[in-house]
């Protein structure tokens, strides 16, 4: 019978020798043609094993790291639970902060083992369920910011301000030097304006829309932005949970609206009318939002 427990011990020392065997080798940018091949061959048994294993046991890892789906857990903290608890299914905090100081071209992809791990949470219906709630439910520094917003009526974040005007709410996306582009650093306070818009008790409507830029054609002009940034992207500062975490975070609580922690979203959830105020582009993800 395959259990977990020893799943986890045998497929963890596969894992251990594959990363073992990758470090052994040059830099992506320094390996011969046989080198790289090599790497690709390592990498690809140890990601087919990987996901061997979740086919096996994605309901019962998933329940390991919420204790039985009683704790909410976000993307990214589910991820580093993940990678504690069964060492080599995803990659561990030193593997990213190795790998986030490489050009994209560069990487050999740790981060696919997250998306491996997460596609198959996702296919159970229950865990992804489950994983969609917690993402759903306000971020949680959005509570230390609520009634200073209730009171104040705005909050600037890094990447986002929200203000109240009358009975709307206004989340102005702002990242100037990048033609308000998205990215690591606009993340989480726009979602955190997002939460904010939702909760407010005088609100009733909520409006997105770009601020001013610096670029000298578009200068002071308001643009909704030019989707991803792209020269981060290219620099490898953008990672794969980034992606994750703004769809069914920021993007999906727009479409959805908020969580609440003791009723399914699809039961019941703090919803109001979005409206977009399209001034200049929306490229890309801009463009979907």
């Amino acid at each position: 019978m395959l259990t977990l427990a020893a799943d986890k011990k045998a497929f963890g020392r596969n894992w251990a020798r594959s990363a073992q065997a990758l470090a052994r080798l040059p830099g992506k940018p320094e390996r011969s043609a046989s080198q790289q091949a090599r790497a690709e061959e390592i990498l690809a048994d140890s990601r087919a094993s990987r996901a061997t294993f979740m086919r096996r046991h994605a309901r019962a890892v998933y329940d390991a790291l919420t204790k039985k789906r009683t704790e909410f857990v976000r993307v990214d903290e589910l991820c580093a639970r993940a990678a504690k608890a069964f060492p080599g299914l995803v990659p561990d905090a030193k593997t990213l902060a190795r790998d986030s100081g490489k050009l994209q071209k560069e990487k050999d992809g740790a981060e696919i083992d997250q998306g491996i791990f997460l596609s198959h949470v996702m296919t159970d219906p229950e865990c992804g369920l489950h994983l969609c709630h917690a993402m759903l439910l306000p971020h949680p520094r959005t509570k230390s910011f609520l009634s200073k917003f209730v009171s104040s009526g705005k909050i600037t974040f890094p990447g986002a301000t929200v203000e109240r005007r009358g009975k709307a709410c206004v989340v102005t996306l702002s990242n100037p030097r990048f033609l308000n582009a998205e990215d690591e650093t606009t993340i989480e306070g726009t979602e955190i304006a997002v939460d904010l818009a939702l909760l407010d008790p005088q609100t009733e409507i909520c409006v997105l829309r770009g601020g001013p830029v610096e670029h000298p054609k578009w200068k002071d002009q308001r643009l909704f932005g030019a989707g991803i940034n792209l020269t981060h992207l290219y620099q490898g500062k953008i990672r794969y949970l980034w992606y994750i975490v703004r769809d069914l975070g920021l993007v999906n609580k727009i479409y959805r609206g908020l969580a609440k922690p003791d009723v399914s979203p699809e039961v019941d959830s703090v919803e109001k009318l979005w409206i977009g105020a399209i001034e200049g582009f929306a490229i890309g993800g801009h463009c979907q939002t």
